[in-house]
């Protein structure tokens, strides 16, 4: 798994290892006719702490991590700690993004990389199955904000919580900033393991996962941008 994951990592960071400057994003995604919305059954479990230096992330060269109280700290000194939603969190994640989906106010703004992005199952549904929220903390537990990118890797298994993907159907990674926009992210699918790349942020963001219509990436274009600033 360590190396299936190294591999996929490799892919998501391809990304942005050869850009210095954000490239603009693609158009805001079409507007989709949602005919329900579904939110898995299985989203939950534990709080887990990974290090910045393990299998399981990558770091952009250049990326910094400040603490909450000022203070730089090296990438080596940072784990990624993701926290599964309750229940309540998932329902009101989908609320926002079928509103979205449907609004012509908020966007849904396309950094993948890809020149079409669906956000509907092959049977038009919302269908989310995960969401959770991911941030940075020292040892001691002090929040780190870090400006740059980060990508981490899941399994497959574990973001789709027994569910299968049909033909046709990929994972797509979103979160929300704070104005209300939803940034589409990178994510890449190989040998049973996805990855996703991560914006800058300031402080723990909400990531949350629809199964889409869409044959599941590999590689990332060279034409995306670096994920962007929350």
């Amino acid at each position: 798994m360590k190396k299936k994951m190294a591999i996929v990592l490799s892919a998501v960071m391809a990304l942005t290892m050869g850009t210095t400057a954000m490239a603009a994003p693609s158009p805001s995604i079409t507007t989709e006719t949602v005919q329900q919305v579904v939110v898995s059954s299985s989203i939950g479990g534990a709080q887990q702490a990974v290090s910045l230096s393990g299998q399981q992330t990558a770091t952009l060269p250049g990326t910094t991590f400040v603490t909450a109280s000022g203070q730089t700290v090296d990438a080596a000194a940072v784990a990624m700690v993701t926290t599964p939603a309750t229940a309540e969190q998932a329902q009101a994640a989908a609320a926002s993004l079928v509103a979205a989906i449907a609004s012509s106010d908020v966007k849904v703004v396309n950094f993948t990389g890809q020149g079409a992005l669906s956000l509907t199952d092959a049977a038009g549904n919302l269908n989310i199955v995960n969401n959770m929220t991911i941030g940075l903390s020292t040892a001691s537990g002090e929040a780190v904000a870090q400006n740059g990118s980060i990508s981490a890797a899941f399994a497959l298994s574990d973001i789709l919580g027994g569910k299968t993907l049909n033909v046709g159907e990929t994972v797509q990674a979103l979160y929300q900033r704070a104005d209300g926009t939803w940034v589409a992210v990178p994510v890449v699918i190989i040998n049973g393991t996805i990855a996703i790349a991560l914006p800058a942020f300031g402080g723990a963001v909400n990531v949350t996962f629809v199964v889409a219509q869409g044959t599941p990436s590999t590689t990332v274009s060279a034409t995306a941008a670096t994920s962007p600033r929350t």
